[in-house]
């Protein structure tokens, strides 16, 4: 099911919109790191090397891909609202180290333009917006909402579970769902303050 956000832009007196957003700095700690084990690696495309977010209703969501993985996560703000963003990768890891000395505070996440400031209790940090679009992802996740499939075997990077074993925490069970053969398989991710939804690409493999 996709999220619709209903955004609320303030506007400063030079034009400029600006966007803010407040919420726990444990739940942004634990959202960022799950979905930025996502992001692709590669520099040289900006637009996956990097993890996208965004605010409103309520809700604070991010989102990453390698284009073989998908992942988004979404978490319950505190109020305020954020406009669609796009933070590279190196600057998300800027963003972790603080919210480690913050996970008991609140979080501020302000935008002015292209440029989103995090703060907490005196500590911010600004980092510049990258340009480009995200790849779009609804539709993904909602065929990956069909119906399951039985299949005969199939084959994936087991490197990748454990990311998702990082993400559901100790002890926690992960559930996979098969929509058919060469299809994503549905990731399922159980957790109390945050609700994932994943994708896997399978494998070609031959006997």
């Amino acid at each position: 099911m996709t999220t619709v956000l209903e955004n609320k832009i303030e506007t400063t007196g030079a034009g400029e919109s600006l966007n803010t957003l407040e919420l726990e700095g444990s739940l942004l700690l634990e959202l960022l790191e799950g979905v930025s084990s996502h992001a692709g690696r590669d520099k040289s495309l900006p637009t996956l090397n990097a993890v996208e977010v965004e605010g409103g209703g309520g809700l604070f969501i991010a989102r990453a891909t390698d284009r073989y993985r998908l992942i988004e996560g979404q978490a319950r703000s505190l109020e305020g609202s954020l406009d669609k963003a796009l933070i590279s990768l190196e600057d998300i890891k800027r963003i972790i180290a603080l919210l480690k000395a913050h996970k008991a505070h609140r979080i501020g996440l302000n935008r002015l333009g292209n440029a989103l400031t995090v703060s907490a209790l005196g500590d911010s940090l600004t980092v510049t917006l990258l340009e480009g679009t995200f790849p779009p992802t609804a539709h993904l996740f909602e065929a990956g909402e069909g119906e399951t499939s039985a299949i005969e075997g199939v084959a994936f990077n087991p490197a990748y579970f454990t990311d998702y074993a990082k993400i559901a925490g100790k002890g926690a069970a992960i559930k996979v769902y098969f929509t058919g053969n060469g299809k994503p398989m549905r990731i399922r991710i159980t957790s109390e303050t945050i609700v994932w939804r994943a994708l896997l690409m399978p494998m070609r493999y031959t006997d």
